[in-house]
């Protein structure tokens, strides 16, 4: 059982990575005019709740400091992501760090799912089950 829920958890991260490129695309909707920024605003809101999911899976199931540190973070690292866009106004500098750091996620959302899914860290997980 834990073996599945680490695998799920390797492809959440990996899923969650390829959701960012919807949400630039969503974002991209926004700034040239095809839409308002409500779907970039809405997807994102629930591309966040699904790190709280991958942080449950990271200690039920790879259950490593490493990967349970690696889930906490990105789920702070895009909470803080997400503070940036009401600094628009008074702080346009520090707002422009809410793209950057959108990369900075899903850099460590692929880093995730790889260090899980690659096969030695299966079959080494598998060996000392």
């Amino acid at each position: 059982m834990r073996e599945r829920i680490t695998t799920l958890y390797g492809a959440l991260a990996m899923l969650w990575a390829l959701a960012v490129v919807v949400q630039v695309f969503l974002a991209g909707l926004g700034i040239f005019g095809a839409s308002s920024f409500d779907a970039h605003e809405s997807f994102g809101f629930t591309l966040h709740a699904i790190l709280v999911l991958l942080v449950i899976l990271a200690i039920a199931g790879p259950r490593t400091g490493r990967d349970i540190g690696m889930a906490v973070g990105l789920l702070v690292l895009v909470s803080i992501q997400i503070s940036l866009v009401g600094a628009r106004d008074s702080a346009p500098g520090l707002a422009a760090l809410h793209p950057v750091l959108a990369l900075a996620a899903m850099g460590l959302a692929v880093h995730m799912g790889l260090h899980v899914l690659r096969p030695g860290r299966r079959e080494g997980a598998t060996a000392t089950v």
